[in-house]
């Protein structure tokens, strides 16, 4: 598995996945490829291409898929000017607490 962390955005490759806690009222932004999103107790399915966003309207864990390779970046709740350092909002051992309490395979 190679997950990619920047302060501007996270690339994942096809198939992996990764889960958000905390994520309510924050904007999943997709750059390229295509990802799969769910939240906890919603029966939808989101698939964002290129160019499309989806903003967290529940609390609990979501999870994103990559369905094939893409970047996104998660944008702070307070709206889409300001950029959220991602590497504040995943939680590798070696990072901070935040949104992701790290990345599984699929």
């Amino acid at each position: 598995m190679r997950i990619e962390l920047n302060q501007n955005g996270l690339c994942l490759e096809r198939n992996k996945v990764v889960k958000l806690h905390g994520a309510v009222g924050h904007t999943l932004v997709c750059h390229s490829g295509s990802v799969w999103v769910t939240q906890d107790r919603d029966r939808r399915d989101v698939v964002l291409l290129a160019g499309e966003t989806f903003t967290f309207d529940r609390n609990g864990p979501a999870l994103l898929q990559a369905f094939e390779p893409g970047a996104v970046s998660i944008l702070q709740a307070e709206g889409l000017t300001r950029r959220t350092r991602l590497s504040g909002l995943l939680n590798p051992p070696h990072l901070g607490a935040g949104l992701a309490r790290g990345a599984i395979g699929a």
